[in-house]
């Protein structure tokens, strides 16, 4: 039989759909009768689902910090992929149809369509006494941080009795002078250096990275003290960014760790209502908001 040769459009059409449904199957989005539309048998593309245990000097955070973007996970070197889990066709079963919605977004690639927003995925009573937030934080330092250290009432004043001037990504201290790994201290990144000197002109980007000094920073799992702290802040000002200055009424807790559990636990649990958020097949949050470089 003589092959039909394809253009260089269907080509590129069928490379396009190959690629849709590689990020799908990274995510999780779509179930094996999507596989089943052209991933041969045993070379479906393996999920790590490893948590990775992070260290107090992380620095990974919905908006990235002030300086450093976010940390990019890498496989693990020498990794070996687990074999394929049989689907269904494989194990002489029915797949499940693929539906219309499958369909579009491994046409289209636009994968928004399979991300649902806390009142479609949660159950009512749930959703009825979640904390309903904007994804802003609207209060300042917490008032007996802000006494201890002699922090000024508000942003504009803390940046103003510290010198003012205007604000630069590429010399946060005002130095004129390039801040590299090697000029800061040894195990300690760049950006953790920088925010160490702003205590009293930048606070926010002080705690992102720092506790109150002198107060040890936890690691770990929440506490449910904390867990009702943090929901308590986030009723009272609201919540979402700003992560340094909500930190501050948690001790022993910074920024990013704040970021993180509202990433991981809080949005996904539905204790708290984000219209920033959607929640994907498998539970976990999906932030759909605009970033803002440097709005910790």
């Amino acid at each position: 039989m003589t092959k039909t040769k394809l253009s260089a459009y269907e080509q590129e059409r069928l490379e396009n759909i190959k690629q849709n449904r590689e990020l799908l199957l990274s995510l999780n989005l779509v179930g094996d009768a999507a596989v089943a539309l052209g991933e041969p048998a045993g070379q479906r593309r393996i999920v790590n689902k490893t948590k990775h245990k992070r260290s107090a000097d992380d620095e990974e955070g919905d908006d990235g910090g002030a300086w450093g973007g976010r940390k990019g996970r890498q496989p693990r070197a020498g990794a070996v992929e687990a074999p394929a889990r049989r689907s269904k066709r494989l194990r002489g079963e029915t797949a499940e149809p693929v539906t219309e919605v499958e369909e579009r977004v491994i046409e289209g690639g636009d994968v928004s369509e399979l991300l649902l927003g806390a009142e479609s995925h949660f159950a009512t009573d749930v959703v009825s006494q979640a904390i309903k937030v904007e994804g802003h934080y609207r209060g300042w330092v917490e008032s007996g941080v802000m006494e201890r250290l002699g922090i000024q009432g508000n942003a504009t004043e803390a940046w103003e009795s510290e010198g003012g001037g205007k604000f630069s990504f590429k010399d946060p201290l005002g130095t004129g002078k390039k801040i590299t790994k090697k000029s800061v201290p040894s195990g300690q990144s760049v950006a953790k250096f920088v925010a160490s000197k702003l205590l009293k002109k930048n606070p926010n980007a002080y705690f992102y990275r720092h506790t109150e000094p002198g107060v040890e920073q936890w690691t770990g799992d929440w506490t449910e003290e904390e867990r009702l702290v943090f929901l308590q802040i986030a009723q009272e000002f609201g919540c979402g960014d700003k992560w340094g200055l909500f930190s501050t009424h948690i001790p022993h807790r910074v920024g990013y760790q704040c970021s993180n559990y509202y990433r991981q636990y809080v949005i996904p649990q539905g204790w708290i209502i984000d219209d920033n958020y959607r929640i994907d097949s498998t539970g976990h949050a999906v932030y759909v908001g605009k970033h803002k470089r440097g709005g910790t």
